[in-house]
């Protein structure tokens, strides 16, 4: 194991160095390429918004906020009444546990502008109706949480379609999205 470790040291390290000093091999990378981001040990309260600084009366680390904040892709301040709360409030109503609603939302922060009345519960709706049981619901949020962010239209009924026509029923469509959730983000024209 240990020569693995030196072998791989020694083919990162140009990369390393071209990342923080700015080199490779001698010659300058792009100046965007030269800063280096001055990494925090943890939040302030001044840096925090009102969505990070609930989330972290709730409990959430530093580390799971910095995850969250760089998934969702723009400044993470959703609204903590009309979003976080009752997100929250419906995946423990699901059965979630308190560890199993943390990952969700630090891997999937996008959760949070989602519409909850108008996607994730008819998608959970329809899931059940395929025939998963609760405690498979939670387990499959937990696991994908990127399911309760598709569209009905858009992404659950063509795929559960598509699994129809290749000649599953609905108890064998509902086995499959339970062992291959990331089926449902796949694309039914370059992938399936």
């Amino acid at each position: 194991l240990l020569p693995l470790v030196f072998a791989a040291t020694a083919v990162l390290r140009p990369c390393r160095n071209w990342l923080l000093i700015g080199h490779w091999n001698g010659t300058a990378a792009p100046f965007a390429a030269r800063r280096r981001i001055p990494r925090r040990s943890s939040f302030s309260e001044d840096d925090r918004t009102t969505a990070e600084a609930y989330l972290s009366r709730l409990g959430f680390s530093d580390a799971e906020l910095r995850k969250a904040k760089v998934r969702y892709g723009q400044r993470f301040d959703p609204d903590v009444e009309s979003n976080i709360k009752p997100l929250l409030q419906w995946l423990s109503d699901l059965g979630m546990t308190d560890l199993d609603v943390r990952k969700v939302v630090v891997a999937c922060p996008m959760v949070f502008g989602s519409r909850l009345e108008e996607t994730s519960k008819p998608v959970v709706t329809r899931v059940k109706e395929l025939g998963i049981n609760d405690s498979q619901v939670v387990k499959l949020v937990a696991k994908f949480p990127h399911l309760i962010i598709y569209s009905l239209e858009g992404v659950w009924n063509p795929k559960v379609q598509w699994l129809k026509q290749l000649g599953m029923d609905d108890s064998q469509v509902a086995k499959t999205i339970v062992k291959f959730p990331q089926l449902m983000g796949c694309s039914l024209e370059d992938n399936l």
